[in-house]
């Protein structure tokens, strides 16, 4: 859902890490939207060499996609063409959790798993020999000493699909479909159960690789079995012609694997990522609904269902029996310890018709079926609770609860069912009416509309309130991120000389700096600031995070 101060966010995230000139490219870019490279010239006024330079940064940080547009041409002439750009705003957004990403590969594959996909979250795009050089930079090591363990330790990132092979750079985009006749829109699918193509997915999808590439890792074979089987082949005396073919074939394979090593390059596969903050965040959310054993169970049955999900924000999940949510479950640390029995109350608990985390599918043999677009929808919902509550109080928070509940209601009937006095009840639906929190409609019995013979109901427009709630985060990170940076700005003398005291600590020749009180003081002072301001940043991209990217 892009909004205005969502763009804002988004640029500004880039002016922090690239500056001022690259932020003015992405700002032209999720203002004007597609643009060719004139007329990026044209809107941001930079000069061809660095605009250029601007855009391969983009690029290399996988905050922009270009790709090639055809145009017929007139008669005689050949059809010509043009590259025009489109801002991934989503890529940029996620910027602001690539902590929470490495926490996550920490977790999952350990702290060398955690070192290459910090390598990667810092350049972008790297290919594999790349990669292998930083990381015998950073151990003091030679390149030989670490290949192996870290091709092995890159192998378990690409199946667990955390990294994949970066999309074409200029892909021709394909014509849109024909729209739909009136005779094949009555046999389609409802428009509610169908994604909606926008023309940045259609360029995304068409400039990502197939699916049995995406995660293809072709790493060289060992070294001597081509020398082993041609020392075979001798002995049995093969002919000259199959000795030949197969030193062929081992060149080829040599080159493929020299081309893998320092051509394919490598990205972050920011679904994988997303997917995996979903769960948790579905986890979460059953664990204080219900709990921390159906929560676990929840888990269980997301990681053995995660394979078969195709879409980042897939409503349901595939369909387990109940042997094999026994066996997801006994293989978690959790889970050893739970019977049978326990693990059945949970699940009924969750199938229950007021929760509804789960469907059972009795036709199917008693297979069961995660509804996880209804977590997030109750997840949602106590996020917006808890916002109206922290703002404007219980009795608010309790007629916004009654009208997500039943719907629309007359103002006598909220005041009697909500044990709010007539008076305080008026004050409180005009005040979350003026903030877009509720709407009112008006039900007149007459032509005049008069306000004797009108009924006026109040209700929750749930979309509307979504909408303007993650405005108001999207504005809530963008002050914070503003505030973090005055504060570093502001401290920015005492920054240096911490940084030239560090320097003199670990340099043997450097000169000697000390520092004052007042100046340990204001580094005392300014890591507290900073750390409270990057905490809430960090807790306000979950809920940022939980209305848009969930």
């Amino acid at each position: 859902m892009v909004t205005q101060h969502g763009r804002k966010l988004a640029y500004e995230i880039i002016c922090n890490q690239f500056g001022e000139l690259v932020g003015k490219v992405i700002r032209c870019l999720l203002l004007k939207g597609h643009l060719s490279l004139p007329e990026l010239a044209r809107f941001s006024e930079i000069g061809a060499t660095q605009l250029r330079n601007c855009l391969l940064v983009l690029i290399q940080h996988n905050c922009i996609q270009g790709y090639r547009v055809e145009v017929e041409g007139v008669g005689l002439a050949s059809s010509k063409g043009f590259t025009s750009y489109v801002a991934i705003l989503s890529n940029i957004l996620h910027r602001m959790r690539f902590p929470k990403f490495l926490m996550l590969v920490r977790e999952d594959l350990g702290e060398e798993a955690e070192a290459l996909t910090e390598g990667l979250l810092e350049h972008g795009r790297l290919s594999l020999e790349q990669l292998t050089q930083r990381a015998a930079a950073r151990s003091s090591k030679t390149e030989a000493e670490i290949e192996q363990t870290l091709r092995e330790t890159f192998a378990n990132l690409v199946r667990a699909h955390y990294v994949e092979r970066c999309p074409a750079p200029e892909p021709v985009l394909p014509p849109r479909p024909p729209p739909e006749t009136k005779r094949s829109r009555t046999n389609a699918v409802p428009q509610s159960h169908r994604t909606i193509e926008t023309e940045e997915s259609r360029i995304l999808a068409a400039a990502a690789p197939m699916e049995a590439e995406r995660f293809l890792l072709g790493l060289p074979a060992a070294g001597n079995k081509e020398a082993s089987d041609d020392g075979i082949s001798s002995a049995m005396g093969a002919d000259v012609g199959q000795k030949r073919k197969r030193d062929a074939l081992a060149a080829d394979g040599k080159t493929m694997a020299l081309i893998e090593l320092k051509e394919v390059l490598w990205r972050v596969n920011f679904e994988e990522f997303q997917r995996r903050l979903r769960h948790q965040a579905c986890v979460k959310q059953v664990r204080s609904r219900i709990d921390a054993g159906a929560g676990s169970i929840l888990q269980a049955m997301l990681e053995a269902t995660r394979n078969a999900e195709t879409d980042v924000k897939q409503r349901f999940s595939a369909p387990l029996s109940m042997d094999a949510i026994m066996q997801a479950v006994r293989e978690t640390p959790d889970g050893r310890t739970m019977t049978m029995e326990r693990i059945r109350m949970a699940l009924h608990m969750m199938c229950a018709e007021s929760v509804g985390f789960i469907t059972k599918q009795s036709d199917q043999g008693s297979q069961y079926v995660i509804n996880l677009h209804k977590i997030i929808e109750a997840a949602r919902k106590y996020e917006l609770e808890g916002i109206v509550l922290k703002r404007y109080g219980k009795e608010t928070c309790r007629i916004f609860r009654l009208l997500s509940m039943k719907g629309q209601l007359e103002q006598k009937q909220i005041s009697d069912t909500a044990l709010v006095a007539l008076t305080e009840t008026r004050d409180r639906l005009y005040k979350l009416l003026k903030e877009e929190y509720l709407q009112l409609q008006e039900v007149s019995k007459t032509a005049d509309h008069a306000p004797s013979k009108t009924i006026y109901l109040w209700r929750v427009n749930y979309p509307c309130v979504v909408e303007h709630i993650l405005e108001d985060m999207f504005r809530a990170a963008s002050n914070v991120g503003l505030r973090l940076a005055h504060e570093l700005q502001q401290e920015q003398e005492v920054l240096d000389v911490l940084r030239q005291y560090h320097h003199s600590k670990t340099t043997k020749d450097a000169p000697t700096v000390t520092l004052t009180q007042t100046q340990h003081e204001q580094v005392k002072r300014i890591r507290r600031v900073a750390s409270i301001l990057e905490a809430s940043l960090l807790k306000l991209d979950d809920s940022i995070m939980l209305f848009n990217d969930c």
